[in-house]
């Protein structure tokens, strides 16, 4: 990184004025999803740029949890269901609400499962195909292994 960019970041970070919007986190891959959403929520994997705030976005921080497994979890009806109950009823899903979802940290075989699931979800909607079977493997998985609502 330059020089300028350094002495820019330190400015943001510092400056009693200046608000400091996670510059650090510029060009990283992570996940977003549009601010605004109907009930079922849905988060897709963000390419290396810079965040908007109609596209909001998180990213993974430990190897417990990686983004496969936290796009799972988004991409859920049950977790959609439960943002609209418990957090957020409207139709906006920001940084904050998203702080509030319950994550589990799964085992290794449910975190395989996971990435299997993600990858065959983002296959099919490479080949511009439906993925609604993926999606009822999913929400099952979600619903039974990882919250264990039987």
């Amino acid at each position: 990184m330059g020089a300028r960019y350094l002495l820019t970041v330190r400015f943001l970070k510092t400056d009693p004025k200046a608000r400091y919007q996670g510059y650090t986190f510029y060009f990283r891959e992570g996940l977003c999803w549009s601010d605004i959403n109907t009930t079922f929520l849905k988060c897709r994997i963000k390419q290396k740029s810079i965040h908007d705030v109609k596209s909001m976005s998180i990213f993974g921080v430990c190897d417990k949890v990686p983004e496969k497994y936290i796009l799972c979890v988004i991409n859920s009806t049950l977790i959609s269901y439960y943002v609209d109950t418990f957090v957020n009823n409207t139709q906006t899903f920001q940084i904050n609400d998203a702080r509030q979802l319950p994550i589990i940290v799964p085992t290794s075989e449910q975190l395989s499962f996971c990435s299997a699931l993600a990858k065959a979800a983002i296959a099919q909607k490479i080949k511009g195909n439906e993925s609604s079977n993926i999606q009822k493997q999913l929400d099952d998985f979600i619903e039974n292994q990882i919250f264990g609502l039987v």
